[in-house]
């Protein structure tokens, strides 16, 4: 199971350095999860670097978002953000992306890699003991 970070639609929407990469993780044969947080993230990013250009990018990830799986568990997210003192280590947005995954993976009683194209993000989700895709 891959939980994605915003960063790996993004790579894709706006045409970034590692879009190869992003496609392939996407291409996987694995279930694809994410957090509400992705839904969030990538709709404020199009429309700051695109305005009104954003809509068909907004159309592709209510279609993309459709493929995935979202985890809406906000409550035990918050709770282990504040068990864990290591997802201090990183911007909030980022410690709910880890905690996030960090809750999927005891839901599953099964190893969650974590995708993203973003360094900080990694880091803090290396230090947690999750495994990094991208």
């Amino acid at each position: 199971m891959i939980y994605l970070d915003t960063s790996v639609l993004l790579q894709l929407y706006l045409r970034q350095p590692r879009a190869e990469e992003a496609r392939a993780i996407l291409a996987t044969n694995e279930p694809k999860v994410a957090s509400w947080l992705l839904a969030v993230e990538a709709v404020v990013v199009l429309r700051r670097a695109l305005g009104d250009a954003a809509g068909a990018l907004l159309t592709r990830l209510d279609l993309d978002l459709k493929a995935l799986s979202l985890v809406d568990r906000l409550s035990e997210v918050a709770e282990r953000v504040r068990q864990d003192p290591r997802l201090a280590h990183c911007r909030s947005l980022d410690a709910l992306h880890v905690a996030t995954a960090l809750e999927l993976q005891a839901m599953a009683g099964h190893a969650v890699r974590l995708a993203t194209f973003d360094s900080r993000l990694a880091a803090v989700a290396r230090e947690v003991g999750l495994t990094v895709v991208g």
